[in-house]
């Protein structure tokens, strides 16, 4: 029997439709991201009877995922009222806290940022010390499970979390929010995916041959 093109090129398309019938997940659906890149967001402090301080994150940052980052590679200093922040991730020594991750499920995104710490410096609280006042410096733990939004199309996200301290004077909680895009990893092909383009690859070369002994 002659083996035509019109043959092969039919054979092909069938086998074309077939795999596009397999189930592959969908890179969107679920991924996982290896920065995200901060355009935005906020904190509040909840300092019970005293009342909250808010502040806006104003400069872009970078939070990494899969490593440590010492300060202040993630912002440059965030100032809210008396108080000012400088932000990096570290395992909290004997807390033994793990790495930044966060994974997208859909239109979701949730982020394990439990190692992010807060570089605190105060001259509000040393001016109660002190007298001149001084500067006083704490290193303070403001991770915790952050969740939100994602976006297919472009890839920006809007998470938030709330931590309640302890051992700090009058602060109870703090709410912080983060806003920019994430950036995921590479996906590799699924192992079906690569066995069907091979096979596809040893039929076109099988057909050719044919077509060249009936020639």
């Amino acid at each position: 029997m002659r083996i035509t093109n019109k043959a092969i090129t039919t054979c092909l398309m069938g086998l074309s439709l077939m795999a596009a019938s397999w189930s592959f997940p969908a890179v969107s659906s679920a991924a996982t991201v290896s920065q995200l890149d901060i355009s935005g967001g906020s904190i509040t402090l909840n300092f019970g009877p005293l009342g909250n301080l808010t502040g806006s994150l104003t400069e872009n940052g970078q939070l990494m995922m899969n490593q440590f980052q010492p300060a202040p590679n993630i912002f440059t200093p965030i100032t809210v009222g008396h108080l000012s922040f400088s932000l990096f991730t570290g395992s909290g020594g004997p807390l033994n806290l793990p790495f930044p991750t966060a994974q997208i499920a859909g239109a979701t995104l949730t982020a394990d940022l439990q190692s992010l710490f807060a570089g605190v410096t105060s001259t509000g609280w040393s001016g109660l010390l002190t007298s001149p006042p001084s500067p006083v410096t704490a290193s303070l733990n403001v991770g915790g499970i952050a969740t939100g939004s994602f976006n297919e199309l472009t890839n920006a996200f809007n998470v938030s979390w709330t931590r309640p301290f302890a051992g700090v004077p009058f602060l109870t909680s703090g709410t912080f929010s983060l806003q920019g895009t994430a950036q995921l990893a590479a996906v590799p092909l699924p192992a079906a995916a690569w066995l069907f383009g091979s096979g596809l690859i040893g039929l076109g070369s099988l057909a050719r041959r044919k077509m060249k002994a009936a020639a």
